[in-house]
């Protein structure tokens, strides 16, 4: 199984990747993390990690290039799931990670500009499928507002909704990612969400991985 995440920069993709990864690790999944992004932040995260002996390690590789199509597909011979993060829009790593890819996850930030750039992934993905027809995708709303006052989220709940009606092979979560001052700890701590003592971060994701990964 190999799982892409495939978003911005500004979608906290990189958090999502690696909480994944060490999830599933924690679960006994033999499990691969898969660094294709330039900034090797998902790398970094992890070395962090190795740095504190309570913490299970996650193996992690760093691709990047035309490489990368042939290297997900012999690692996935490998492990029993890979997880990749990379860039998305014009990221050359993620375009080819996508046409070995069984999932794609593409994170998205309840405000207008990020359901702009959605538009631009949501292409890369029906290239994709040209060549990779099995090839799924789920959109999850992270950044989200715990205020129930707030309407960002029904407004862009309503927008992606009217964006994906015609893709037979792109879905929207329901479950969904808050914002939380913890998502911004834990890449110095080398933790997963569902490591850290906050239980409603923990409880959410669980909930989202339950939906989209399990």
């Amino acid at each position: 199984m190999i799982t892409t995440i495939f978003a911005t920069k500004s979608s906290t993709k990189t958090s999502i990747a690696v909480s994944t990864a060490i999830y599933l690790k924690n679960k006994g999944v033999d499990v691969l993390l898969c660094d294709l992004d330039s900034q090797k932040s998902a790398v970094i995260w992890m070395e962090y990690r190795d740095a504190d002996e309570k913490l299970i390690s996650v193996p992690t590789v760093e691709k990047s290039g035309s490489t990368v199509y042939s290297s997900l597909k012999e690692l996935s011979l490998k492990y029993d799931h890979l997880i990749c993060d990379c860039g998305g829009k014009n990221d050359a790593s993620g375009r080819y990670a996508l046409l070995v890819s069984d999932l794609v996850i593409i994170p998205v930030f309840p405000s207008n500009i990020s359901l702009m750039t959605l538009n631009q992934s949501l292409r890369s993905v029906e290239e994709a499928k040209v060549q990779n027809e099995n090839l799924q995708a789920i959109i999850i709303l992270t950044g989200v507002n715990s205020n129930p006052r707030i309407k960002d989220t029904d407004e862009a709940r309503e927008a992606i909704a009217d964006l994906i009606k015609d893709y037979d092979d792109i879905s929207l979560a329901k479950s969904f990612i808050t914002t939380r001052k913890v998502w911004s700890d834990i890449s110095c701590t080398g933790q997963g969400i569902t490591e850290t003592l906050n239980d409603k971060a923990s409880s959410q994701f669980i909930e989202l991985m339950n939906e989209v990964i399990l």
